[in-house]
């Protein structure tokens, strides 16, 4: 339902929730210059407001709404970047007094959204450096983490295209270049220009409900959104290593899928993901792990917006050049055929599974009906299950055969 051009509300009812849930969702473009900006919005969307101007208020405001809880969060799909701000709360017939909390809870969101806690055209700075400071905080702590630097790492060394090299989170050196101007003025820009849709799910009055929406300013915009992105694919493998104090060696491997075929092969790429390396019984966790026993965790991911398939593995530095042989030979017997009906089906078992769990998840719908509205519209979980459930042994091997080894990167142990 349109509110104004570029902004549209989506009314889900369901009663299997005993309460209600608002994503109001931010969809820009992905760029490095902005991603910092843009999380540091986040942070602050969630803080305080000229209504509540200190983050003790805000807080005292949720409880009062019998512990409404809100959060912000950041996300990718493709050279898209998406803000969240998740409020879930208590239906109306719950409240002990007779309370709107409905109401209460938009009116609420129209305050974070129309009523940010500025001082001279900027977002309060005192207030502001300290997110800053936690964020940048926050982002140093990340390096530690093995997996997810080496997962950067990868990226740079994968895509062409820059912007698609950073974290959705951006860099703590992004973030110090930020001021309480620069980030305001994003707000400002994102609330102008960003697509956004409102999800309301739950039980409530339809009509209030377009009522209150409709009595947010929004102006009118027109966003063209790229969700998905193909580079070249280079018959150049790039490689890099770096060294590091840590307890295991991280080998990261990027494999290379043509995204213009991904609609195609998304369900046989799914299900193949799902047998190389989602699960306790997929190949590179029995083989690799439990067989050879050279792997501490091991595992793979697909992003079906980018093209890239990732393995990645916590090895011993030693053992470097034979885990890479293994999965390399685990991924060629995929593409030969060498793999069973059974883990077929009981890979699919579990995704269908997983899927069918999904629907007790508030943001899972969210996604749902915004990759429907967006991204594939005939997507629905019924025909995504029905789709999974009919991927034969050939659709994977022919889909694993558009597969190509792109980047391989190493983080040594160096103790």
């Amino acid at each position: 339902m349109k509110i104004v051009e570029g902004v549209q509300l989506h009314l889900i009812k369901t009663e299997k929730f005993k309460t209600n849930h608002i994503t109001l969702r931010f969809s820009g473009d992905l760029s490095q210059k902005l991603v910092a900006k843009r999380v540091l919005v986040a942070q602050m969307l969630a803080t305080a407001n000229e209504d509540y101007p200190t983050a003790k208020e805000f807080r005292e405001k949720l409880a009062d709404l019998y512990g409404a809880s809100l959060s912000t969060n950041v996300s990718v799909k493709g050279k898209v970047h998406i803000v969240d701000i998740d409020i879930t709360f208590i239906q109306d017939i719950y409240a002990f007094q007779g309370e709107k909390i409905l109401e209460e809870v938009i009116d609420l969101l129209k305050g974070i959204l129309f009523s940010p806690l500025l001082s001279v055209a900027q977002y309060q700075p005192r207030i502001f450096e300290v997110e800053k400071t936690n964020l940048m905080n926050y982002l140093e702590s990340d390096k530690e983490d093995s997996f997810y630097y080496g997962s950067l790492q990868l990226k740079e060394l994968f895509f062409k295209d820059t912007d698609l090299q950073v974290s959705k989170y951006g860099t703590a050196d992004l973030v110090d270049k930020e001021t309480a101007y620069t980030s305001y003025q994003e707000f400002h820009k994102m609330l102008m220009e960003d697509q956004i849709d409102i999800y309301i799910l739950g039980q409530f009055d339809d009509y209030k409900v377009v009522q209150l929406f409709h009595q947010f300013p929004f102006e009118p915009r027109k966003k063209e959104l790229s969700f998905y992105y193909q580079q070249e694919y280079s018959n150049i493998v790039s490689e890099k290593i770096d060294k590091k104090l840590l307890n295991q060696s991280i080998l990261e491997l990027a494999y290379y899928f043509p995204s213009e075929r991904f609609k195609e092969d998304y369900y046989a790429l799914t299900v193949l993901n799902g047998l190389l390396g989602s699960y306790a019984h997929s190949r590179l966790f029995t083989k690799i792990r439990e067989t050879e026993g050279i792997a501490y965790s091991i595992g793979s991911k697909i992003d079906r917006y980018s093209g890239l398939l990732e393995i990645y593995a916590g090895i011993d530095k030693k053992d470097k050049t034979k885990a890479l042989q293994l999965i390399v030979k685990e991924i060629n017997d995929i593409k030969m055929g060498r793999f069973s009906s059974q883990l077929v089906e009981k890979t699919k078992l579990m995704l269908q599974t997983n899927g069918a769990l999904s629907e007790d998840y508030c943001k899972a719908l969210v996604d749902s009906s915004y990759t429907q509205s967006y991204i594939d519209n005939d997507f629905s979980l019924e025909l995504w299950l029905k789709k999974i459930k009919s991927v034969k042994k050939m659709d994977i091997i022919k889909a694993a055969n558009h597969l190509k080894l792109q980047a391989l990167y190493f983080l040594e142990a160096d103790k």
